[in-house]
C-alpha cells in the first residue's frame, strides 16, 4: 500500500510538470543571476571584460525593486519623488564619496515572461549601455513579485570616477517600457509659436519621448538633425517644429443689387427770348408842321370847333325849319 502511493505521489508530480506551461516553468527560474548573466554574456560578445557583482548594487537594485512593489510603482521612483540611482547609489556607499556613475534598466512581466522576453526588452541603445559601454564595472539585480503576480526586474550597473557614464556620455538613467507598464514622460506645453521643445530628463530615451509625443523616434532625429538616438541630459529636442500657416483666402460674398433702369432727367429748358414788336413810330402831323405856338394853335382849334359846331346845326336844325315856313 506504502508502495503504490509513493508511485501514486510521483506520478501526480510528473503529470504537474507536464501541465505546466514551459514559459511559466522558465518565468519562475529567472534569478538575478540570470540577469547579471544576461548583461555578462552580452558584453562578452563585444569583447568587454564581464562586470563583478557588487554587494552595494545588489542591496539597492534589490531595494528598488521592493520599493516599487510596495508602493504599486512601476517606473522610475525618480519620478516619483525619490532620489535618482546615482544618489541612491552613492548614499549606500558606493565609491565612497567619489564621482558615481550608473545606470538603472528595469522591466515587469506576468508569469511567462522569459529572461529572452527581458534581452528583446534591452535591445536598444539606452538599455545596452551597461552591455557596450566600457566604463562599466560593477553590477547588481533585484527581483519581486507583487500579489497580483507582476515580476519587477531590476540591474544597475556602475563605476566610480570622473568622466560620464559612457564614451559619448550619453545619458546614463535607464528604462524599459514593457506592453504593461510605460514610462511616463512630462510632455512639454506648445510654446507661443505652436513648436513643442523638449528638454531631456536623466533617465529618458528617445524611443520613450517619442512614444509619449505621439511622433515616431526618426521625425525627432529628422527634426532636430541626429544621427544616432544617443541624446543627452538637458539637450532640448523640438518635437514640433512651428506650423506653416497657410493662409486660405477669405471670399467675399458679392452682393446682387437690382439693376437700376435709368430714368431721363429733365433738363431745365433755356427760356428763348420773347421777342417784343417795338412798334415803328409813324411820323405825325405835329412832327411834319413846324413848331407852331400852343396858344394860338389852341386858339385857332377852338374857333374851327365852333364853326364846325355852327354848320352842324345850321344844317341839321334851322335850314330844315326855314324851309317849313
Amino acid at each position: 500500500m506504502r508502495k503504490f502511493l509513493l508511485n501514486l505521489t510521483l506520478i501526480l508530480v510528473l503529470t504537474a510538470q507536464i501541465l505546466v506551461p514551459e514559459s511559466e516553468v522558465r518565468a519562475q527560474s529567472v534569478t538575478t543571476s540570470d540577469l547579471i548573466a544576461l548583461v555578462n554574456n552580452i558584453r562578452t560578445s563585444y569583447g568587454l571584460p564581464a562586470l563583478t557583482t557588487n554587494s552595494i548594487l545588489m542591496s539597492t537594485a534589490q531595494w528598488t525593486a521592493e520599493t516599487m512593489v510596495a508602493q504599486g510603482i512601476y517606473d522610475h521612483l525618480t519620478y516619483h519623488g525619490y532620489p535618482d540611482v546615482r544618489t541612491r547609489i552613492a548614499n549606500a556607499g558606493y565609491c565612497g564619496g567619489s564621482t558615481v556613475w550608473a545606470t538603472e534598466n528595469w522591466a515587469a512581466g506576468y508569469s511567462g515572461h522569459t529572461i529572452g522576453d527581458i534581452q528583446s526588452q534591452w535591445a536598444d541603445y539606452q538599455h545596452m549601455l551597461p552591455m557596450t559601454e566600457a566604463n562599466y564595472t560593477d553590477i547588481g539585480a533585484g527581483i519581486m513579485t507583487d500579489s497580483s503576480g507582476v515580476t519587477v526586474y531590476i540591474v544597475h550597473a556602475a563605476y566610480c570616477g570622473s568622466g560620464s557614464s559612457g564614451s559619448s556620455g550619453a545619458v546614463s538613467y535607464t528604462a524599459v517600457p514593457t506592453t504593461q507598464f510605460i514610462e511616463p514622460v512630462v510632455t512639454a506645453t506648445p510654446q507661443e509659436d505652436g513648436s513643442i521643445v523638449h528638454t531631456v530628463k536623466y533617465g529618458q530615451t528617445l524611443y520613450t519621448i517619442a512614444v509619449w509625443y505621439g511622433v515616431t523616434t526618426d521625425q525627432i532625429k529628422a527634426l532636430n538633425g541626429l544621427t544616432s538616438s544617443t541624446i543627452y541630459e538637458g539637450d532640448k529636442l523640438i518635437i514640433r517644429g512651428t506650423p506653416t500657416i497657410t493662409v486660405t483666402p477669405t471670399v467675399t460674398p458679392t452682393v446682387f443689387r437690382p439693376t437700376r433702369t435709368p430714368t431721363a432727367t429733365v433738363q431745365p429748358t433755356t427760356p428763348m427770348p420773347t421777342v417784343t414788336p417795338t412798334p415803328t413810330p409813324r411820323p405825325n402831323l405835329a412832327d411834319i408842321l413846324p413848331k407852331i405856338d400852343r396858344q394860338w394853335l389852341g386858339l385857332g382849334l377852338l374857333v374851327i370847333s365852333a364853326a364846325g359846331f355852327f354848320a352842324v346845326v345850321w344844317i341839321n336844325f334851322i335850314k330844315p325849319m326855314r324851309k317849313k315856313k
